[in-house]
Order: C-alpha cells, then structure tokens, then sequence
C-alpha cells in the first residue's frame, strides 16, 4: 500500500513553516515593542518619585490591558487555526493539533489552542523582570521604582502589541479564507456549482447510484454535511426506508426544507433527478417519472439536523449507510482537523455497514460566490490512510480539468465497507 506518511504530507509541512517563521517574527516583534515602550516609559519621568502602592496599581493595570490584548490575539489565532491550520505561536499550534488528533471536541481544541499561546506569552515575561529587577539588585542607580515603571511600560507595549497582530491576523483572514459562519450564501453556492450539471457531478452522481446497489435495503440512511443540495439524495429514495439529512449550517438546512415544502423560490432539482434515474437504467426517463422520484424523497426525508463533524458523535446514531460528499475536505484547510471529522463522519457507520463519500483531489480552496473558501489539498492516498484501519475501500480519481477556475481539477470517490470486527472510538 503506498501511502504518504502524515509526517511528509507537504501540507503540514507548509503550514508547520508558515507557522515557525510568523512564531519567530512575533517574537522579535513582541520583544522590541515591549522594551522599547519600558524603556520609553521609564525614561519620560512621568511616575518618578510615585509611592510604592501607586506603582504597584499601575503595574496591576497595565496588566488587566496585556490581559484584554492578549484575549483579542487568542480570538484571532484561534480563527486562525481553523481557516489556515496555521498559528502565529507553534506551541499553540502544537496543543491545537495534538488536541485535534486526539478527538478532543472543538472547545477543547481551542482551549488547548489558547493554553500553549498563553504559556508562551507568560515565559517571555520571566527575562522582563529577570532583567529590571536584576539590574536593580546590581546597580546603586537604578531602584525598584524604576524596575516597576520599566515594567509597566513593557506591559503596555506588550498590550499594543497583542492588539495589533490581532488586527493583522484579521486583516489576513479577510483577504484569505472566507468564513463558513459569516461569508456562506447557500444561493452562491447553489448558482455556482448546480444551474446546471457539471462534469464532476455528473461523474459523483454516476459513482454514488452504482455504490448505493451494494447497501443494506430498508434501512435508514444518513447524508452527512449535505450543504443546501438534495442532488445526492434523490439516488437513495428509492433503497432508504428514512433519510436523515445533517449539517453544520442552519441556512443549508432551511434552503433543503423550502424544497420540501414545495417552496416556488427553492432550487430546481429537477436535471440532476433526471441524471439520476439515468444512471438507476431508466432510459430517458418522462416528466411523471421525475415527480414521482421527487414526492418519493420529500416522504423519505424524516430528519434535517444540525451536526458538527468537530464533535466525536455528530449525531447520536450509527447507520448502515452513511453518504458524504465534499464535506470534511471543504470545511477547513488544516490537514490534521479534516482527519479529526473523517473518523467521527466515517465512525456513524456501523460495522459491516457503507460509507461512500468524494472529495476535491489536490485542493487548497475553491470559489463559492466570488469568496475562497477552505480545502484540505488531499488527494486518494490521504483517503485510502484515513479510512483503511477500520474499512475496506474502493477508491477511484477522476480528472475534471474544466473545474481549474473554480480551484480543483480532480475529485476523488471512495466506497468504503466497514470491517465487520472494527468499532468507532469510544466517544471522550
């Protein structure tokens, strides 16, 4: 089995350099800001001559603002670390990512995120006081009022600081990786990619209806992270005694019930039902066929829920037959996070059940609405590592180069059985 070891995936690598050099820029950032505004502060003369106390307050303050910066900073990077999969703190990064690989849930992760960017700042302060106490102990002229000024300007430097590579990180983020939570328009997204059929659609569709013969029959199924589109669904009507749809985004799912509802503004499935029943051997199937497939899923969708592949146990079921399309490769860019919602997405199936699923092949993003939205850049090898300590798989590449423009040339299709002797990891 040729796999390509997690260590030498060139995507983690490049993140874990990124990640290094913005560590070590900080750094020496943080120190000359931090210095230069104790030194600055203790040379203005403004506290000379102050009461002890008075300095000790002072001091105490500066560090309720190094407190409120370095929150605003822990935001930043966290928002950071999940677009990106990148950190302006590897110790942080290091936590988050062990974290993650762990199957630790998403507040977990970002605590432990938050814990090592912390621990970090708190070690650069011991040189601080090791120096302007220090030079107090050893020299007549300096006293330790002006250790506590020196300091206190340090604080406040550090606060500005914190403050402004929070705004820098932001700034980043806004020109990089849109948002799922504020930059997600289901109608973008369903404009872009299904007024019409595409080539990898049309190659996903054909996969899917010949991995679906091979499920268990009058079972529920579930679609995990459908995104607003049904166009998967309607290939599992017809074996499926419920269909449960999940995803992360309250919008995707209303998009779906307005199709439900028969909703005159909700999106027209109506070709991709025809590729459908296309593909299932119908020939060319008549206007009454696709209404007929279309009332069968309305009447087999039982369960729309809102799910988070961060979560160990995004639904509370296992399934004989859990289908998700380009769900954990789109919704992040860190390596090590899409691993984390595979096996707690691939870990619903029960034993001896199906997992099909697809991904975009070598993508770092793609387009939805003119916005660049997260990919994982992975390809059929990392598919293959992830699934095959508990499932047998079939996987198959398929060449769609008339995506380029959209950020991908490729998609991958995986049917996957799950051994009968494996389990999912208990949840923690």
């Amino acid at each position: 089995m040729n796999v390509l070891a997690p260590a030498l995936h060139p995507a983690p690598v490049r993140r874990w350099l990124a990640t290094l050099g913005a560590t070590a820029v900080s750094t020496y950032a943080l120190d000359a800001v931090a210095t230069a505004a104790g030194v600055a502060l203790a040379a203005s003369g403004l506290l000379r001559g102050a009461p002890q106390l008075v300095l000790l307050g002072f001091l105490a303050l500066t560090y309720v603002a190094w407190g409120a910066g370095l929150g605003r900073n822990l935001s930043a990077n966290w928002a950071l670390l999940q677009r990106t999969g990148t950190s302006t703190n590897a110790l942080s990064k290091a936590a988050h990512d062990l974290a993650a690989l762990r199957g630790w849930r998403p507040r977990a992760q970002r605590v432990a995120g938050a814990a090592g960017y912390v621990a970090t700042e708190v070690a650069k302060e011991a040189p601080y006081y090791a120096g302007a106490f220090g030079a107090a102990v050893v020299s007549d002229s300096i006293a330790s009022g002006d250790a506590i000024v020196f300091l206190s300007g340090a604080n406040l430097g550090a606060a500005a600081y914190e403050y402004g590579l929070a705004g820098l990180t932001r700034a980043f983020l806004r020109r990089g990786h849109a948002s799922f939570d504020a930059d997600w328009v289901p109608e973008e997204y369903l404009a872009d990619y299904y007024s019409v059929l595409e080539p990898d659609e049309l190659e996903t569709i054909a996969f899917f209806t010949d991995a679906m013969r091979t499920t268990a029959p009058d079972e529920p199924i579930l679609f995990f992270g459908t995104g607003p589109t049904l166009h998967h669904v309607f290939l599992s009507a017809g074996r499926a005694s419920e269909i449960h749809l999940a995803d992360y985004l309250p919008r995707n799912l209303a998009a779906i019930e307005r199709w439900l509802q028969r909703d005159p503004g909700a999106h027209d499935w109506r070709p991709f039902v025809r590729y459908t029943l296309e593909c299932e051997g119908h020939g060319a199937p008549t206007d009454a066929e696709l209404a007929e497939r279309e009332e069968l899923t309305r009447a087999k969708v039982t369960r729309l829920m809102e799910a988070d592949a961060g979560d160990r146990e995004p639904v509370a079921e296992r399934y004989g037959t859990v289908v998700s399309a380009y769900c954990a490769d789109s919704a992040t860019a860190d390596r090590a996070t899409w691993e984390t919602y595979m096996r707690h997405i691939s870990g619903r199936v029960r034993p001896g059940g199906v997992f099909i699923t697809a991904a975009l092949r070598r993508s770092r993003s793609y387009l939805v609405g003119g916005k660049r939205f997260p990919s994982a850049d992975v390809d059929e090898q990392d598919l293959r590592a992830v699934l095959e300590p508990e499932f047998d798989c079939a996987i198959e590449v398929r060449e769609v180069p008339e995506h380029a423009r959209l950020g991908y040339e490729g998609i991958v299709l995986v049917r996957a059985t799950r051994r009968r002797s494996a389990s999912a990891p208990a949840a923690t």
